[in-house]
């Protein structure tokens, strides 16, 4: 007897369906990471006086500053994707916004290929982050609707996973693509990852629960049916088609983002909001946009700093490397964790654990512990990714109404881009400004996260969203009283490959 779809884990054409869609967050990080190694090149002309290669200039000079605004254009850009395409994800699908966001990242890598200022170059980054803050926002709510419970405590966290595997790949490819003229050929790959991404979306289906509320029901029972593979699918269908009609058909309401943001939902959904933007800004606060975006810079501040340029990597741009490399393959670990670990658990770690390496970085690169210094930023990576890297983008999803979630999502991830657009402009110079001491900053921002956090962000793993939304839609509070810890969990899960 086959049985019932909801108590699956996670099936072959689901994780598939999570693979393809999660190529448009490994262009994220493709797009993240491939800035950082080419910097100097590029600005600072170390590879040789300014000259013309195929009637294209060699590099392009710029301060600090002027190179930050190109770093943090991407952000921008997000924020901008992240913000309009909400709409068009839910008139056109999930799937067909993934598909045709791809193609402004394909203009965006002729532009970088043919770019002969910083202008075009910052232009280029910004259409960039346009289409991967537009993919990353709808790859949250196309996991989330093809996924059963138990298959999205692990596949949830396949953003990180994704974005940590393109960050290393832009890298390590760095090493070898950043002199010039490559360093176009570098920054254009994210035209050929889109390319691959739209062929291989064709093998994707549309997310059921999307098909339901644009009454195409024969379609989204047959998307669904895939999906669960040979399991009985009529309870869960039922149930799905009952609760999207009320809350997602025709004549449903949905929430704009206004509406979240002043309170007119019907629910109270303060304390969803503010959580949802607060787990973004202690994310982007925490020190992994500089990390990331500076790692070079920051580990040659640590080590020796190469005085010359040489095509042979430098120590610096090899722990970058590394760095990368230990990312990703802590995400993939993330993956498992994800299903074993709360939430709050793994957030309230992560930031506490942030909070010691920011003071071991700070007291290695003061007082000349190198090795020590650069430990602990490969510890500090690490537990960013297994809690505040996924984290974020996964809650908003488990403790709001379906009305709300793209309103959410969208202010979440808007205020994630911002924050990521300052700290692209400013790291640079914080770091020429306060060297060493930099770092004492970001452990003020993860006490303060890990204190926040410990009073307000509820478990939200293996409870139903329908009882999270009851338990804490009453407005901001302290979730440490008792009436509002949930003890509500769904089944088991039961795996089928």
């Amino acid at each position: 007897m086959p049985v019932a779809s909801h108590t699956l884990g996670v099936t072959k054409y689901q994780l598939l369906c999570v693979l393809i869609a999660s190529i448009s967050s490994l262009n994220f990080g493709w797009n993240f990471g491939v800035i950082n190694l080419p910097g100097d090149v590029i600005t600072k002309c170390i590879a040789g006086p300014k000259h013309t290669i195929l009637g294209l200039p060699s590099c392009l000079p710029a301060s600090n500053i002027v190179w930050g605004l190109v770093v943090g254009a991407f952000a921008l850009g997000a924020l901008v994707g992240a913000i309009s395409c909400t709409r068009y994800a839910n008139m056109y699908g999930r799937k067909a916004v993934l598909m045709y966001s791809n193609i402004l990242a394909i203009v965006a890598a002729i532009l970088f290929g043919v770019a002969v200022n910083i202008p075009m170059l910052a232009i280029a980054r910004f259409l960039a982050g346009v289409a991967q803050g537009c993919a990353n926002g709808t790859f949250t709510n196309y996991v989330v609707e093809i996924t059963t419970p138990r298959a999205r405590n692990t596949l949830g966290s396949m953003i990180q996973a994704s974005i940590s595997t393109g960050t290393m790949l832009a890298q390590l490819l760095s090493l070898r693509l950043s002199t010039p003229p490559l360093w176009r050929i570098l920054f254009a790959i994210t035209g050929v990852i889109s390319l691959i991404h739209m062929a291989m979306l064709t093998m994707c289906v549309e997310s059921p629960k999307w098909l339901v509320s644009k009454d195409r029901i024969d379609e989204a029972r047959n998307a669904l049916q895939k999906l669960r593979k040979s399991a009985d699918c009529t309870e869960e269908f039922n149930t799905l088609v009952n609760t999207v009609r009320a809350e997602m058909g025709p004549s449903a309401y949905t929430a704009s983002i206004s509406d979240v943001i002043r309170g007119k939902t019907p629910d109270n959904l303060r304390h969803q909001l503010l959580l949802a933007i607060l787990v973004m800004v202690f994310q982007q606060s925490s020190g992994i946009a500089g990390v990331s975006f500076y790692s070079t810079k920051l580990f040659g501040s640590i080590t020796e700093p190469s005085t010359h340029y040489s095509t042979t990597p430098t120590l610096a741009q090899i722990l970058t490397g590394i760095l990368s490399v230990v990312g990703t393959l802590v995400a993939l670990t993330g993956l498992a964790l994800a299903g074993y670990f709360g939430r709050r658990t793994l957030m309230l770690f992560s930031h506490t654990s942030m909070f010691v390496c920011s003071i071991l970085i700070a007291v290695g690169s003061i007082m000349g512990y190198n090795i020590m210094a650069i430990v602990m930023v490969f510890v500090f990576f690490a537990v960013f990714i297994v809690g505040p890297g996924p984290l974020p983008w996964v809650i908003p999803g488990e403790m709001t109404p379906i009305y709300a979630v793209s309103a959410t999502i969208a202010v979440s991830g808007s205020v994630a881009y911002t924050c990521l657009f300052t700290i692209g402009i400013v790291f640079s110079s914080l770091l020429d400004a306060l060297k060493g001491y930099t770092f004492l900053l970001f452990a003020a921002t993860n006490l303060i996260a890990a204190v926040t956090l410990f009073f307000l962000l509820p478990e939200t793993k293996d409870r139903r969203v329908s009882d999270m939304i009851q338990t804490h839609s009453v407005g901001v509070h302290n979730i440490m009283q008792q009436k509002y810890r949930s003890e509500v969990y769904v089944e088991k899960e039961k795996i089928i490959l």
